[in-house]
């Protein structure tokens, strides 16, 4: 979807349009991926939040994460969005929310997220899903998970039994 690796066979469309006709640019400009495994660079949060962005404008990440509902966690840290961090600081849920804010900013029309919520806590499951719900504003989210509970909110359920794509309407409901 995002243009990274070319489909062994058919075509992938969106919108009516197939992405391999797409400017490969243009289409990273309108497309942002948050994979499972985020990577952090050694230095401050805000360092690691403004990397996709050129250039890195503080204002607008301060607008970005307070968007998301992620001010509470950022005041949490001992120096806000100068707190150094690492792979190794910041648990992988925190590290998700890292990749959420960094993709926010570019106002990509579609936000492709690669397990948001695998291996993280409820707690913080919750709050990458408040994070997600902010950044769908006016966006198409395409959320590939496991866990039911991480797409239950979804428009459309998506299902590839044996690589087989099947389309349930509406996705199921949460209890």
């Amino acid at each position: 979807m995002a243009g990274l690796y070319p489909p062994d066979r058919g075509t992938v469309a969106f919108a009516g349009h197939d992405l391999a006709g797409l400017d490969p640019a243009r289409l990273r400009s309108r497309v942002a991926l948050v994979p499972q495994e985020v990577a952090l660079v050694d230095g401050t949060l805000a360092e690691n939040l403004g990397m996709t962005a050129v250039p890195p404008d503080r204002a607008r990440m301060e607008e970005t994460v307070a968007g998301l509902g992620l001010m509470g966690w950022i005041r949490s840290l001992p120096e806000g969005l100068d707190t150094r961090v690492g792979t190794r600081t910041l648990s992988a849920g925190e590290r998700q929310l890292v990749a959420i804010a960094r993709a926010a900013p570019a106002d990509p029309a579609v936000l492709v997220l690669d397990e948001a919520t695998a291996g993280v806590d409820q707690d913080t499951a919750g709050r990458i899903e408040e994070a997600l719900s902010a950044a769908a504003a006016d966006r198409t989210l395409i959320v590939i998970a496991h866990r039911a509970d991480t797409i239950a909110r979804g428009h459309r359920l998506l299902t590839m039994p044996s690589g087989e794509l099947t389309v349930r309407l509406p996705a199921p409901t949460r209890p």
